[in-house]
């Protein structure tokens, strides 16, 4: 009998299912995709972003190399729950997803308020991350970086360096205001 072994399909960003998978009473959203076999990279997106918002051309080039992994914290778009009032919430909600995956040990990657969670996700759980990466993020609620020279302004991106549209980013009325509503993805 001849068996004929079909390869695993390979999803890009566009093509990969929405995956559910419960953890802290939270069911949520992630897509994998990529690489398998490696160190999974995942991925913290910026402020009322989903995992829709990331750039294909990024993640698909990440993905040439490794396993990706985009999720939507709690209470944003199709994860259930309700957003969170901290960065601190938002790291642990994000470890809780990691664990209830069975990974071990992952890269994280987080992206603007992302790169906030991904520190403090690194600084609570030091076994859990292997690598973080820390893309256009700087102090909470950009505390200081008006200060910075023109060059680090360039590289945080200005809108860091106006405290007064980051300042109040975490009050909960403005994270309820700011969800995308049910079902977008």
């Amino acid at each position: 009998m001849i068996i004929h072994n079909r390869p695993a399909t390979v999803h890009t960003h566009q093509t990969a299912p929405t995956l559910f998978v419960e953890a802290n009473g939270i069911r949520f959203a992630y897509r994998r995709f990529g690489k398998s076999g490696g160190r999974a990279a995942r991925l913290n997106m910026h402020f009322t972003g989903t995992m829709d918002h990331w750039d294909p051309l990024v993640t698909d080039g990440l993905a040439a190399t490794r396993e990706v992994i985009l999720f939507n914290n709690a209470g944003i778009s199709s994860t259930s729950g309700e957003v969170p009032n901290s960065v601190e919430e938002m790291a642990a909600n994000a470890a809780a997803f990691i664990k209830a995956l069975g990974l071990a040990k992952v890269d994280v990657l987080g992206f603007s308020l992302g790169g906030l969670v991904a520190q403090e996700l690194t600084r609570r759980n030091p076994a859990l991350v292997r690598r973080l990466i820390l893309v256009g993020t700087g102090p909470r609620g950009g505390e200081g970086m008006a200060t910075l020279t023109p060059e680090a302004q360039a590289v945080f991106g200005a809108t860091y360096a106006n405290r007064t549209m980051c300042g109040s980013a975490f009050s909960s009325r403005q994270a309820r205001r700011a969800r995308p509503r049910a079902g977008r993805s």
